[in-house]
């Protein structure tokens, strides 16, 4: 069976990077910079995944603010349904033989 390091390669991390997998991706680059801390390559391609993982989450950000005031919304109007509901069924007449 292969080692680990067998993955570890500038490719594979790029590959990781454009699938958002940043956190993999940063983390093969730190391997490869432990063995060669000399490669700027390797330290310009940490960089620019880090730049990456800002960007994404501030697209993440600006994506999830809406679904979460929809969910708020669809929320409170299930609230008010319950409510209506229970005074509904509080007016019914009782059936008493």
């Amino acid at each position: 069976m292969a080692d680990d390091n067998t993955f570890n390669t500038v490719t594979m991390a790029e590959i990781y990077a454009k699938q958002g997998l940043y956190d993999k991706a940063a983390e093969i680059y730190n391997k490869l910079l432990e063995h060669d801390p000399d490669r700027n390559d390797l330290i310009e391609a940490l960089s620019a995944l880090e730049k990456m993982r800002v960007e994404a989450n501030k697209d993440l950000k600006k994506r999830l603010v809406p679904l979460f005031s929809e969910w708020l919304d669809l929320m409170l109007c299930n609230n008010r349904m319950k409510l209506l509901e229970r005074l509904k069924d509080a007016r019914k007449p009782l059936n008493i033989i």
